[in-house]
């Protein structure tokens, strides 16, 4: 026999179906789950400077891991201010689970004048897949469970569970009988499978790929969320095929790997335009409806037969005809359609070739862009350093541009950027939660002034709970260094290669959290 609160059953359930982190700032209305959390072994509480950046670590927790995290908000503002942070979870479909108490059922809709009360679940309706609010105490524990169902099903995304206060507050004593009813086994409430496309619809694409001459490849986001990168190299290999990534997908494929091409709709990429133009073939794998409109708005159906696959059987064909169409998750796909191709690909051995040395040629002329000093030549000095295990996230526009040309994926997944709602100020918290999930490896958040300032009082959070990131700043000038040690962390300003690999010695040493200023890097 034991006593649950509400706050008990959300952790109890969260805990069995393998979340470990929770992370939120705290409120009085949801005591009861940080209460919780406390007395469950093997959770970890983290408490930010802000609700959005918990968010964002949370965003980068799951994308480095694949696993969810837990965001904690409080009655009102508190859910209001992670609003911000879920958005950026819902454009790119990274899995979060968010929870924040209400006021007390009978004041809730319609809404009583109660403090801090609003309709916070109608704004969080709008950023996440799915979203609930619990009234009753014993029914806590399934909709936790549908809640994560909906979070990594599909395309994946944020999902958002309000709790009244009463209900949160309210407990009762529990036999094991009694819990055992309330809460299935773990993993028996959701499906945690692949499938694959049915044999006709494979049929017609494997058709249409042995026949084409000029194919591409675009690798999506989704390729990261289902750990898909190593059957599409495979499948790209053997069908001798160019692949391109969306903004979303930096490291779907390695930068050395001889398939690939670049980033779509990068500024100076001016080859994969042309590659598109002449691409009779284009196979789109793990890419989001949004990422798919942005592709095919740049082909000319008439001169490309176009293969689209989708996780979720509903999006294909929602925007507009293509020639075959696939249901299935990134990796069954490119593993059925690997399998199934027969034909000779050294046809199309030219074509690759060609398209790689395009690309070769794009990337050596952005490096001579960058010589010299200013953004370019500081991220190119840092592309030198990092090394293939290293991890990085991108924020704003001139970590972007030169970030993900100078500084490529050395391995799968392990390059970061918050794409889908084309915003900035996520670096510094989601290289925090990038870490959170890979504490060995070294994790840099390369960010521009203006980006870095959204979110800049979380070097105290990594101060005080350790989380050991390293921190890049391009753009502005601005004191850094000075900022840095105002929040209680070594800053270092580099302005040429001997200083930098002195700064990254010492942060290794050092293993808490560090800021490089290199804003004038050169000078």
């Amino acid at each position: 026999m034991q006593v649950l609160t509400g706050g008990d059953l959300v952790a109890k359930t969260l805990a069995q179906e393998g979340v470990e982190y929770f992370i939120g700032v705290l409120g009085g209305q949801i005591l009861p789950l940080f209460d919780a959390v406390d007395r469950e072994p093997g959770l970890e509480l983290l408490v930010p400077r802000n609700e959005a950046a918990g968010a964002m670590m949370a965003d980068g927790y799951a994308r480095a891991s694949g696993k969810v995290a837990a965001v904690i908000s409080t009655v009102g503002a508190g859910a209001i201010y992670s609003v911000a942070g879920t958005a950026n979870a819902w454009g790119d479909h990274v899995p979060l689970f968010s929870i924040s108490p209400q006021v007390q059922t009978w004041k809730m809709y319609p809404a009583q004048e109660s403090l801090q009360g609003c309709y916070q679940a109608d704004m969080l309706a709008g950023v996440t897949r799915w979203n609930c609010t619990a009234y009753n105490w014993k029914r806590i524990p399934r909709l936790v469970q549908r809640a994560l169902r909906e979070a990594l099903s599909g395309e994946k995304g944020p999902v958002h569970m309000d709790i009244p206060v009463d209900v949160f507050y309210e407990y009762h004593a529990v036999t094991g009988k009694r819990m055992r009813r309330l809460m299935p086994p773990p993993g028996s409430s959701r499906f945690s499978g692949s499938y694959l496309p049915e044999r006709e619809s494979l049929r017609d694409a494997l058709d249409i790929l042995e026949g084409a001459e000029r194919p591409v490849v675009v690798a999506g986001l989704s390729v990261l969320r289902e750990s898909a990168w190593d059957a599409l190299a495979s499948l790209a290999e053997r069908l001798s095929s160019p692949v391109a990534l969306t903004p979303a997908a930096l490291s779907a494929v390695q930068a050395e790997d001889p398939t690939y091409i670049g980033i779509l709709e990068h500024p100076a990429l001016g080859n994969l335009p042309e590659t598109l133009g002449q691409a009779d073939v284009m196979l789109m794998i793990g890419s989001t409806l949004a990422e798919q409109e942005q592709v095919m708005g740049a082909l000319d159906p008439s001169r490309t037969r176009i293969i689209q696959t989708s996780s979720e059987p509903e999006l294909l064909g929602a925007l507009g005809g293509v020639d075959a169409a696939l249901a299935g998750d990134a990796a069954s796909i490119s593993g059925a359609l690997r399998m199934g191709i027969t034909g000779d690909s050294s046809v199309r051995d030219g074509w690759l070739k060609a398209c790689r040395k395009s690309f070769e040629e794009a990337l050596e002329s952005a490096r001579e862009d960058a010589r010299g000093e200013g953004p370019g030549a500081a991220v190119n000095a840092l592309g030198e350093t990092v090394r293939p295990q290293d991890l990085m996230v991108l924020d704003g526009k001139h970590a972007y541009y030169w970030g993900s040309l100078l500084c490529p994926a050395g391995g799968a997944n392990t390059r970061h950027q918050s794409w889908g709602m084309r915003g900035v100020g996520y670096g510094l918290p989601m290289a925090m939660g990038v870490k959170l999930a890979r504490p060995r490896e070294r994790v840099f958040a390369l960010c521009d002034s203006d980006a870095l300032l959204h979110h800049v009082q979380e070097l105290d959070t990594a101060r005080r709970e350790g989380i050991g990131v390293i921190v890049c700043v391009v753009g502005e000038g601005f004191a850094w260094k000075e900022v840095a040690e105002g929040f209680g962390i070594s800053g270092f300003e580099v302005t040429g290669p001997a200083e930098l690999m002195v700064a990254l010695e010492k942060a290794e040493e050092s293993g808490s959290a560090v800021l490089l200023d290199m804003t004038r890097y050169g000078s």
